[in-house]
């Protein structure tokens, strides 16, 4: 059978993959028990893509010949088997992909349906039941999604067995360099959530950029542990397919127990996630490993010592993480990868250089703006997509830069990032508290095992410093109070009077600090579940009276 594709990355890759080496695996789905070779992807993206095509034509939905229009896809699925043939698929038909959360709930899936004017939705048969309720949803008549827009189920062949294929490049019809090739959305831990859409050709120069800095060969092989939805899940993907490196994924939740097993077992070369999921990583160390005997405990140390990258991306690293895994991989740090969902990969980390010094990405300028880090990079998205019109142009300033919303000091020729001014920057009875360092100094300390720190408002003294602690287990008999936290921090860190939290919650046994779907804290969530709107009223808070407590003793000028 002969198979056309795009003259394009990643196809051009894959077909030189499968035509060199028919028998290499290229991804490795653990979920779902398929192993693949690239002939096996690329013969399940064009069984997908003639189905995919066909329920568009029908539908009225697809013209290949207009470039003029927005065309995306929306995909639901795990990262794995299913995500990549799928995600290929859409890239072939010169479409943008977006991966959805896959506990996204209908009513938010319906509501991006009609900001983004979506074609479609691909989506995996262990999501049909939630797909329905969508389906239902987008059916009713004051919807305002296209009744026109088509549900396609994924489907692929088992890859064992399949026969021998040819394969030729599609006559080009159209540029890349105008193809749109993502739409994620933010977060929404600093903001209100965005759509952010990348062009096809800034996909690849971010991936070329990483294959280029940690040396991908078809001899690696690439842990996926991130949720398709997010930016960073699909650049541990692309990276992959173009290097020949084997791909490497188990559903789509983080799981402590499988990512320490799997790394154990050796081989691992590359893998990067996000802070919170090295703190769980490491309790899972200390609860299950720590006590093995020696040589076993000693073979999950070296799996993490034998990873040539393993990298920390979706927010800041704090220092009792990195000192907690440099010391545990013994005297290999982790690499910092700074990134963002508009810029991609800003700052990275050279894994080679044993200082591991910090190296901005090739082409990319900063400046400080008021303390703002503001960014031109290569990788650039193309625009927001919101209900606000101008949303994209109050992004730039009138120079072109990228208004990154990041405090940030220059020291050197380096910058130190104190991160986002609306979540991690407050302002308290006129300082400038950054919640990192907070959360540092309370790390510190002996007895806690997780905290974060997030701002309060406050009429009086404009904000407060919160903070929601738990303690570890063996000191939860003896929890202290506020007054003796700020003692311990003073005592134990030196951290200043003025930089301490003024306000406490500690969670109780089977809480915890709330996570988004991409692993990140969700300061709003906590906010609101933890403290309240009424927060001085709550029984559970405890709050510092500053009104007892002179200016000046704290740090304050007279």
């Amino acid at each position: 059978m002969q198979l056309s594709f795009p003259s394009v990355s990643p196809f051009l890759e894959l077909v030189q993959q499968a035509e060199r080496n028919s028998k290499n695996i290229i991804l490795r789905d653990h979920s779902l028990g398929v192993a693949a070779t690239a002939g096996q992807l690329l013969y399940n993206v064009s069984l997908l893509r003639n189905k995919l095509r066909t329920a568009l034509l029908q539908n009225g939905m697809y013209d290949a010949r207009n470039d003029n229009e927005d065309k995306f896809i929306f995909l639901l699925a795990p990262p794995g088997w299913e995500y990549v043939v799928s995600m290929l698929t859409i890239f072939s038909l010169g479409a943008a992909m977006s991966a959805q959360s896959i506990v996204i709930r209908p009513e938010e899936m319906k509501r991006l349906f009609k900001l983004s004017k979506a074609l479609a939705l691909l989506y995996a048969p262990a999501f049909s039941e939630r797909v329905d309720a969508i389906r239902a949803l987008c059916a009713e008549s004051d919807s305002g999604v296209n009744p026109k827009l088509s549900f396609v189920e994924i489907q692929t062949a088992y890859p064992d067995g399949l026969g021998s294929h040819t394969y030729e490049a599609e006559p080009s019809t159209r540029s890349t360099t105008d193809q749109m090739g993502s739409l994620f959305f933010t977060s929404g831990t600093s903001g209100n959530q965005k759509g952010v859409v990348h062009s096809y050709q800034a996909l690849l120069a971010s991936a070329r950029e990483r294959i280029e800095t940690w040396k991908l060969t078809e001899n690696d092989v690439v842990l996926n542990q991130k949720p398709g939805n997010w930016m960073g899940g699909i650049f541990g993907i692309i990276p992959s397919l173009m290097s020949g490196a084997c791909l490497e994924t188990c559903a789509g939740v983080f799981n402590p127990r499988w990512f320490w097993d799997r790394v154990s077992q050796g081989g691992v070369s590359v893998f990067d996630i996000a802070p919170t999921g090295y703190d769980r990583l490491a309790q899972y160390f200390d609860e299950h490993i720590a006590g093995l005997p020696p040589p076993q405990r000693e073979s999950y140390i070296q799996g993490m010592i034998a990873t040539r990258v393993a990298g920390v991306s979706g927010s800041l690293l704090p220092p009792h993480t990195q000192k907690r895994w440099t010391d545990l991989r013994r005297g290999k740090p982790l690499l910092n990868l700074l990134g963002s969902t508009e810029a991609t990969l800003i700052c990275s980390m050279k894994w080679e250089n044993p200082k591991y010094t910090d190296m901005a990405v090739p082409g990319v300028e900063v400046k400080l703006v008021d303390g703002e880090m503001r960014l031109k990079a290569p990788s650039m998205f193309l625009r927001y997509l919101s209900d606000d019109p101008m949303q994209t142009e109050k992004a730039f300033d009138s120079d072109g830069f990228f208004k990154t919303g990041d405090c940030a000091e220059k020291l050197g020729d380096s910058y130190k990032l104190y991160g986002r001014a609306n979540i991690d920057v407050l302002h308290f009875w006129g300082f400038t508290l950054h919640t990192g360092e907070i959360e540092a100094a309370l790390f510190s300390l002996p007895y806690i095992a997780s905290a974060t720190v997030l701002s309060l408002d406050d009429e009086e003294y404009q904000e407060r410093a919160a903070a929601l602690v738990q303690m570890k287990p063996s000191f939860q008999s003896k929890q202290p109070d506020l007054k003796t936290l700020r003692n311990d921090l003073t005592e134990g860190t030196g951290l200043f009077l003025f930089k301490q939290p003024t306000v406490v919650c500690w969670l109780r046994e089977g809480e915890a600090i709330p996570l988004t779907v991409n692993g990140k804290i969700s300061k709003k969530e906590a906010r609101q579940r933890f403290f309240g709107d009424n927060w001085r009223s709550n029984e559970r808070v405890e709050v510092l009276n500053l009104k007892d407590m002179e200016y000046w003793r704290i740090g304050g000028l007279c």
